[in-house]
């Protein structure tokens, strides 16, 4: 095994025997989504089964699934999520 290898190419071993990891499902969503802070949406299919950086959306686009909408911003390892309130502006919990 590699550093830096993908996970979905990584071997696990265990008990003397090699398992290969499943690979992540994917879990295609359509939502609607915003690039100019909710002025106009367009649906569009995201994938929420793994990392937002993979997931189609994009640095400061604002999404809505379930009544609930989300902008997506840079954190310390990637991007992020962070819910929004109703006035728009983020609900953050980190302090």
């Amino acid at each position: 095994m590699e550093v830096n290898e993908p996970i979905d190419d990584q071997i696990a071993q265990y008990a003397g025997e090699l398992y290969q990891l499943e690979d992540r499902p994917n879990a295609i969503v359509e939502v609607k989504v915003s690039g100019d802070d909710g002025e106009t949406w367009v649906r569009r299919e995201i994938d929420l089964g793994g990392d937002i950086d993979t997931s189609g959306l994009k640095e400061g686009e604002i999404f809505q699934v379930n009544g609930e909408k989300y902008k997506v911003i840079p954190g310390d390892f990637g991007l992020i999520i962070e819910p929004l309130n109703k006035s728009g502006k983020i609900i953050s919990k980190r302090k």
